[in-house]
């Protein structure tokens, strides 16, 4: 890796070539090759690099875009979202304290159909004390902007160009995941796409905008008489997404030979357990499976919209009988964590037994062991009765945790 990590993007791309870079600046490079008009983003670790890589290529004259510095992460979301509904394209990141603080904003960009395109680095809530490692704090909030889950490096470096595809093909707002330091630190190989195919890829697409020639009002008030059926208008047209999702990811797979789909299976064949989970586990579950395991593996892309009917029938072709979903994140007083407040009404007509696990909370480890300790206790799991999720790897005897 180059000690000017952004180095590679600073010229014109003209042929594919392989890169190492890590995960945040693998995504500044992607991003700069779709050629936004506006950055605007405030530094939290781990998303730091994405921005200070984007503010390098700027810096250098490969990009002509403005990158606006700004106070804070609800300064950014707010810029952010009234450039893009001005008609320009833009992009912008996050974490943790950062994406709490942005929450005023986040619906606004789905009430307004204003496609930003954004990073999460996902980070751990700072409760009840600091942490900068991973959890799975996206997975909390349902505003109604897409979300996709990378796996690696090569994985979001395609994410950032496919969720510009998808964001202004559907006119919701996306945001991509990748796991903080797993792989937002993790220098990795990826192939790298030549800028004009990117730039074919995401072509500018004509929309409604601010505009002065045309005026209008945007983020009125709105009266209980016509407040249901604006957000009835936003569910409807939500359910177009997916159909978007599975149209960008083949045209992306058509340019660059790399198939992705919202929903993949791993070894499944003939198991009646299935591990589901996203990001970066999906690649440590699938190194525990080289050695033959009973069971096999769901790995979710689309967060949002989630897959219903695809994992519906999933399950149903393959015959499976219990789903142990792995979670970086907590519910506290929930009947059960976020990724599984989706999966049991997914497979509720199926009779499933689901039971969620929660692990590597704060940037822990999670290691083969505890996948095993999970399907073990799995096998014994024969009803939904009692506690419907675990949490694994913590220090406790007979339940009490234990003084640290």
């Amino acid at each position: 890796m180059s000690v000017v990590p952004m180095a590679p993007f600073f010229e014109e791309i003209k042929e594919e070539k392989t890169l190492i870079m890590t995960g945040n600046y693998a995504v500044a490079g992607a991003v700069a090759q779709t050629d936004p008009d506006v950055i605007c983003a405030f530094p939290i670790t781990p998303q730091t690099q994405s921005v200070e890589g984007l503010s390098d290529v700027v810096n250098h004259g490969r990009l002509k875009s403005a990158f606006v510095n700004v106070e804070s992460e609800h300064a950014a979301i707010a810029y952010i979202t009234a450039a893009v509904a001005a008609g320009a394209r833009g992009f912008t990141a996050t974490a943790s304290q950062g994406y709490l603080l942005m929450q005023e904003g986040l619906p606004m960009a789905v009430g307004w159909r204003v496609p930003v395109y954004m990073l999460i680095s996902n980070r751990a809530w700072n409760a009840p004390n600091l942490s900068i490692w991973n959890s799975w704090e996206v997975t909390l909030m349902d505003h109604g902007w897409n979300k996709l889950f990378s796996e690696n490096v090569q994985e979001t470096y395609d994410a950032a160009i496919l969720s510009c595809m998808i964001a202004e093909k559907s006119l919701f707002p996306t945001l991509f995941c990748h796991d903080g330091f797993i792989i937002s630190h993790s220098a990795q190989t990826f192939k790298v796409i030549p800028d004009e195919v990117v730039r074919k890829m995401t072509p500018r697409v004509k929309r409604h905008t601010i505009t002065t020639e045309k005026p209008g009002t945007w983020g009125g008030i709105v009266t209980p008489d016509y407040f249901m059926e604006q957000r009835r208008a936003i569910d409807v047209a939500k359910k177009d997404v997916p159909k978007i999702m599975d149209e960008k990811f083949k045209e992306f797979e058509k340019a660059t030979g790399r198939k992705y789909e919202r929903i993949e299976t791993f070894n499944l064949d003939g198991k009646k357990i299935a591990f589901l989970t996203l990001g970066s586990m999906c690649g440590t579950l699938k190194q525990w499976m080289l050695d033959p395991k009973d069971a096999g593996l769901i790995k979710i892309r689309s967060y949002r919209p989630f897959p219903t009917e695809e994992l519906r029938k999933i399950i149903n072709d393959n015959g499976i009988e219990k789903v142990i979903v792995l979670e970086k994140n907590d519910a506290p007083g929930a009947p059960a964590p976020q990724v599984t407040q989706s999966v049991l009404p997914s497979l509720y007509p199926l009779g499933t037994i689901v039971h969620s696990f929660i692990t590597g909370l704060g940037g822990r480890d999670v290691t083969y062991d505890e996948f095993n300790a999970a399907l073990k206790k799995m096998k014994k799991i024969n009803d939904m009765k009692g506690e419907l999720y675990t949490f694994l790897g913590v220090r406790e005897k007979k339940g009490v945790i234990e003084e640290i």
